[in-house]
Parts: structure tokens; C-alpha cells; sequence
């Protein structure tokens, strides 16, 4: 057993590229040892923006042998009576290249046949590792790729030199021009010259001689050590961000802790914005106090260990200081126009040269808006107190006044400065201009959530906003046939697909879909060259009940259960979501799967009978039909009225009560009677049951093993 070595290095690799390029190789590797038969141990990448480095322990140094069965003709035809082999044994023997003697006897599907043992004697490892590295280098999978050179092989950056080592044996390939050796080299500035590696045992700590620490563990215990250490300096302590800390560790290969600061009359400005200056445009760590008010220190990390430290921090503090400066411009300008007068410059702004302006888009989330509000407080059935007391007690001039502004802060200068902070600003700038808290919280709340896992709205107003600003958007892209198509989603529509569906049930929303697609679409009227609404709607209705069924499925839901209550989703997704926690209550009761058992059966004899007939009770013979039937009739209508009221547990007990009488009914009646008219009358009586099984969920998806 052997470790093989591969180091693939390059120019300076976009952090962003990192982790797809580690699980794109790490996979490329798996995949290429298993399918040459060569038997490896665990696999380790380490990545830093120079190189990308993989060691597989404990790999064989000689392929496994491989037993190929070539079947023939059946035995009895390869052999007489006397043992004697046939024309079809000699002929089969011929064309496999081997002796009749050689011939075996194996067995498939319970019949004997002649068989032909073929052994391909595993081939060294080492002859085969070239050709395996030159293709997995070749084939890792990047977001962009580029070409160097007079080469047409792409890469995500162009490769300066590769390693490979398999033991103490360097393992030769070719790959863009590049040669592989036995050499690597260290820090771009600490380190000079190649490297030579004589064993993979080696690696790690030579190149740690030169100034890279290429452990990407030992490289975040450096960057976490010095934020704390410097954060205890300071008297406070650093906001630390996990995305933040796996960018600064992508972009180091030595991380050197620094310190700067900025003057305090920056701290006027809102936190938010230094915050984000710090982070998204400078890689900065800022660092607050024990109340969670902003410092004026930073934390930062060079890339190399600088001949003076204090040049370093005050070329960082130079170029912070200018960004605060603007930022502080921007603030003081932007304060000086009132949002709610931004909104007819909302004209010039275009959002999708289908769709028109977003002054365009406003109104239309307007009126969606509205609709939502109204049929919230007209039903407002299964809300929390919380919604009904923060919707009912307010008023539609609020929520209106909340989408005329939720857009306005694009126009800021701030916004355009540093657009991460889109909605943020629209909060900070609404409350500096004394709207309500509320109207300003939806402003920055329509947003949400930003990702799939992402913060939810808290208020109801910004519930209700971010879930007609998502609408407004899907009908409207659907109506001119813009839809995601395999991996491209420009416009992100599978994430606000997914952000009506988990705002809807976290604010236990009861909208109709049909309705809130309805008014998304004839808001849109001034839209032109659109599809049918109908088409609009199916597409679209499709699109969300699979996202919905993905989410779910993301939870750990059954995926049975998921499947059978999709059609209520196409209804109403929060009314679905209730049927299918209130079925998954029922999963592990040994009654619910017996009623299963006998719902299928009901419905598999009637699933072709789509006309309804009255049940005439005089063809009702067997005792059995007869208590059905009672069953039916005395629950039925318990049953939808715990339906309409969504009581969908006591609904669920109704139908688990019909276990023994559907059990004892298929044990003692034959629905297929000869007389016609007896088994059209069985047969209409199961039919109603199924369809008031029906009325739940779909069970037909659910397997009972």
C-alpha cells in the first residue's frame, strides 16, 4: 500500500472556486480508482488559492483481478446424454477463444448453461495513474473557466506546475503543456525556488517551511486564534462571520493577524453600512463591544508576514478611511430626499425589458397586496394572534405605503455604492424620516428570505410584502414563457418559489393559489405578448408544488406523504402542509397502515368509474355492505365539516374508523357479482368512500409494506 500525491498549482484561484474545485476532484478520484479496479483507503484534499492538493492513503499497487461470465447454450444442449460435447458447446468454445475443456456449468433464472470463466490479471497501479491524473485535472469542474496561451485546455486559473508522487515513485502526465514532477514551490514571497518532494509523508512539512500551511484546519486555527487574541486587545470581541472566516482562509496561504482602526466619528454612521463596508468590499473583521455597539478597530489578515507591520495597517486604514468617507457622504445626501417622493423615479429604472419599469412592477405588488390583505381580513382563518392583531388592527393605507417605498432605497446613492444593502437601507432611511417602525421593517423585510435556508419576514406587513413582491414576480416571468430551465436561474425564481412556500407556513397563511396567481396576473395586464392565464397558471402552479416537494423532502417528510397531498398544495400550500404533518402523526399506527391496505384496494376496483350513482339500499345483501354503508352514511357528514374546518386529526380519526368495516366488507363480499345491477351498486359505494378518502390526500401515493 502506497499514498499517492497529487498537487495541481496555479495562479491565485477565486475563493469562490475552492469548494466545488475540492468536491469535483475528490469525487473525480473516487470515481476513476473504483473504475480501474485499484482498491485506495480515505481521500484527503487541502486547497489554499495556489494550489489544490489531494493524498489517497493506502492505495494498491496492483489492480484487483477482474472474473468475467460469458453464458453460452443451455447445458443440456452443450452436452448429450454421454457427456459429450455438441456442435453448440464446440462452436461456443471457438468464439470465446478457449478449450471445450474449459468450458463450466453455471446457473441463471434456475436453468444450467455453459458458461466461460474469463480472469484479466490485474495490471500494476503505477501504469495507469498517469493516464487517471491527466483526465481527472482535465475534468475538474469549475463555475468559469478560462484559456492561456496558445492552449485550448481551460482551467479556472492557469497552471504553473504539478506534483505527482505515487510513494516514492513520481508519477509522469502531461496536462496543458505543463509537465508533472517531483518539485512544488512555497510562498510567493517568503519562498524561493522549487521545492523537491521525495514522499508525500514530506509535503505537509516542507512546504510549512516555506511559509504555506497548506492543513486547511491548522490554517483556520491561526485566523481564529488571531481574531481572538486581538479581539481581547481591544476590550471587545470580533462579529465573526463563518462565510467571512472560509473566505479569508481561500485567500491565504500564511494568514498574518493584523490590527487597524479608523477615527470615531465614523461610529454616525449606521452600523449596518460599516459593517458591510468592513466585510463585503474589504475582508475586514469588525469588532463591537460587550452592548453590541461597533468599535472603531478591525481585524485583517495579510497573506505573507510583513517587513513592518505598522506600513501594512496604515495602508488598510487608508483605504477603509476612504470608503467610510464616501459611505458618510452617501448617508448625509440620501437623507436630504424623502423615500416616499422617490417613487415616481421608480420610472427609470428598468426591471426586465418584458415586464417594464420597477414603478411598473410596484403598482402590480400593489394591488397583490391589497388582494392579500383584504382576503386575510375577511377570513383570516388559522392565523396566529399575532398576525390577526398586526394586520387587523392595522390598515391598507399601511401596507400600501410599505410597497411604495420597499423599492425607493435603489435609488439612493447609497444603494448604488455598496447594493448589498438594498432593503437595509430603505428601514434605516424609512425610520430616520419617522415612518412606522412596522412600514420600515416590511421595507427591509421583502427581501427575505435572501437564501434557501435564509432569515424569515417577523412582521406580518413584511410577511405580506415579500410574498407579493415573489409573486408578482414568478406570475409575471411565467406569463412571457421566462422560466428556469436546468440549471439556469437568472432572475432566482426557484428561491422565491421557496420563500412563499416557507413564508406561507411559518406565518400559517391560508391564500388560495388560484386566487393569488389570479390577481398577480391581472395586475399585469399592461404586459404585453403574454401567455394565457391559463397556461401562466399551470406552468406555474407545477413549478411550486415541485419546489414545495423538494423543500419537504429536505425536512426528512416522507416523501409518500409528500406526494400524496401535492394536489392541496396546488390549492393552498399552508392547507397542504397541515394534511401532511397531521398524516406523518398517523404513520407509526398499525390501524392507519391496515386502512391503507383496504383504501387501495377500494380504490384500484373503481379507479375507471368516474360517473356517481345513488346507493340503492334494497341491492344491499350482505351484512357486511350493510354496516359499510351505515358507516358511510353516519360519518360522512362529521367528516367534512372536520374537513372544512381543518381539523384534519379528528378528520384522520373518522377514516382510521372505517379499518374494520372495509376489512371485514373485502373479506366476506364479492364486489364482482354476476347480477349487474348488485355490482353496480358495490361498486358505487366504494366509489364514494374513495373519493371521501379522496377528500384528504391522494393515498393512492402511499405504500403500505
Amino acid at each position: 500500500m502506497k499514498t499517492l500525491l497529487l498537487e495541481i498549482g496555479t495562479e491565485e484561484i477565486p475563493a469562490r472556486f475552492i469548494e466545488s474545485e475540492k468536491e469535483g476532484l475528490l469525487k473525480l478520484l473516487q470515481d476513476g480508482l473504483n473504475n480501474l479496479r485499484v482498491s485506495h483507503g480515505n481521500i484527503e484534499i487541502q486547497a489554499t488559492p495556489r494550489r489544490m492538493a489531494a493524498f489517497v492513503y493506502d492505495v494498491a499497487e496492483k489492480q484487483e483481478e477482474s472474473v468475467t461470465i460469458k453464458f453460452g447454450p443451455p447445458y443440456n444442449r452443450a452436452f448429450d446424454e454421454s457427456g459429450n460435447p455438441t456442435k453448440a458447446a464446440t462452436g461456443f468454445a471457438r468464439s470465446q477463444g478457449v478449450n471445450v475443456e474449459d468450458l463450466k456449468k453455471g446457473v441463471k433464472d434456475g436453468i444450467e448453461f455453459i458458461i466461460v470463466e474469463k480472469v484479466e490479471t490485474g495490471r500494476p497501479a503505477k501504469e495507469m495513474l498517469p493516464g487517471l491524473l491527466q483526465d481527472t485535472v482535465s475534468r475538474i469542474p469549475f463555475q468559469k473557466r478560462m484559456r492561456w496561451g496558445n492552449e485550448n485546455f481551460e482551467y479556472a486559473r492557469p497552471i504553473q506546475w504539478l506534483l505527482a508522487l505515487f510513494g516514492e515513485d513520481h508519477i509522469q502526465f502531461n496536462v496543458a503543456d505543463v509537465k508533472s514532477g517531483h518539485v512544488t514551490y512555497g510562498h510567493r514571497f517568503l519562498s524561493k525556488g522549487p521545492i523537491e518532494i521525495g514522499n508525500p509523508s514530506e509535503y505537509m512539512e516542507k512546504l510549512r517551511n516555506n511559509h504555506v500551511v497548506v492543513n486547511e484546519q491548522e490554517r483556520k486555527d491561526i485566523i481564529l486564534k488571531g481574531i481572538e487574541r486581538i479581539g481581547g486587545e481591544t476590550g471587545g470581541h470580533a462579529i465573526e462571520d463563518n462565510d467571512l472566516i472560509k473566505e479569508i482562509l481561500n485567500i491565504t496561504e500564511y494568514p498574518y493577524p493584523l490590527k487597524g482602526g479608523f477615527e470615531r466619528e465614523f461610529l454616525a454612521i449606521p452600523k449596518e453600512v460599516l459593517v458591510n463596508v468592513m466585510k463585503s468590499h474589504q475582508r475586514y473583521i469588525p469588532i463591537e463591544d460587550k452592548n453590541g455597539k461597533l468599535m472603531p478597530y478591525f481585524i485583517f489578515f495579510a497573506n505573507t508576514i510583513p517587513v513592518e507591520d505598522k506600513k501594512v495597517i496604515k495602508g488598510n486604514e487608508k483605504v477603509l478611511r476612504a470608503r467610510l468617507s464616501d459611505a458618510r457622504f452617501f448617508f448625509e445626501e440620501d437623507k436630504k430626499v424623502r423615500l416616499y417622493d422617490l417613487y415616481e423615479k421608480l420610472s427609470s429604472i428598468v426591471f426586465h425589458v418584458k415586464l417594464g419599469t420597477l414603478k411598473d412592477k410596484t403598482e402590480r405588488v400593489i394591488a397583490v397586496a391589497r388582494h392579500i390583505y383584504q382576503s386575510l381580513t375577511v377570513g383570516g382563518d388559522g392565523l396566529k394572534a399575532m398576525m390577526q392583531k398586526a394586520i387587523l388592527s392595522g390598515s391598507a393605507d399601511k401596507i400600501e405605503r410599505a410597497v411604495r417605498m420597499m423599492k425607493a432605497d435603489l435609488l439612493t446613492h447609497m444603494v448604488g455604492e455598496f447594493p448589498e444593502l438594498q432593503g437595509t437601507m430603505g428601514r434605516i432611511y424609512a425610520q430616520h424620516q419617522g415612518e412606522d417602525d412596522e412600514v420600515a421593517l416590511a421595507i427591509e423585510e421583502h427581501y427575505l428570505p435572501g437564501s434557501g435556508n435564509g432569515a424569515l419576514p417577523q412582521t406580518a406587513l413584511g410577511a405580506l410584502a415579500s410574498i407579493a413582491d415573489k409573486i408578482d414576480s414568478l406570475t409575471s416571468f411565467f406569463s412571457v414563457g421566462i422560466n428556469p430551465t436546468g440549471n439556469l436561474d437568472p432572475f432566482a425564481l426557484r428561491r422565491q418559489a421557496l420563500g412563499i412556500i416557507k413564508i406561507v407556513i411559518d406565518k400559517k397563511f391560508l391564500i388560495p393559489m388560484d386566487e393569488l396567481i389570479k390577481i398577480a396576473y391581472d395586475s399585469g395586464d399592461g404586459i404585453p405578448k403574454r401567455l394565457s392565464f391559463e397556461e401562466t397558471k399551470g406552468a406555474l402552479v407545477d413549478f411550486i408544488i415541485t419546489r414545495f416537494k423538494f423543500a419537504m423532502i429536505e425536512e426528512d417528510h416522507n416523501q409518500e406523504f409528500i406526494e400524496s397531498v401535492l394536489p392541496c398544495v396546488a390549492r393552498d400550500i399552508y392547507d397542504g402542509y397541515l394534511r401532511l404533518i397531521t398524516i406523518e402523526t398517523q404513520q407509526s399506527i398499525e390501524d392507519f397502515k391496515r386502512l391503507m391496505i383496504g383504501f387501495k384496494r377500494a380504490y384500484n376496483i373503481t379507479k375507471t368509474i368516474t360517473a356517481d350513482r345513488e346507493i340503492e339500499t334494497s341491492l344491499l345483501k350482505e351484512e357486511e355492505e350493510k354496516t359499510l354503508y351505515a358507516l358511510y352514511e353516519s360519518n360522512k357528514g362529521t367528516f367534512f365539516s372536520f374537513m372544512n374546518e381543518r381539523k384534519y386529526d379528528d378528520a384522520l380519526s373518522v377514516l382510521v374508523g372505517f379499518k374494520e368495516s372495509i376489512d371485514n366488507y373485502f373479506n366476506k363480499v364479492f364486489v364482482m357479482d354476476k347480477d349487474e345491477a348488485i355490482k353496480n351498486n358495490r361498486l358505487a359505494l366504494l366509489k364514494k368512500i374513495k373519493d371521501m378518502f379522496l377528500t384528504y390526500g391522494d393515498f393512492s401515493k402511499i405504500r403500505i409494506e
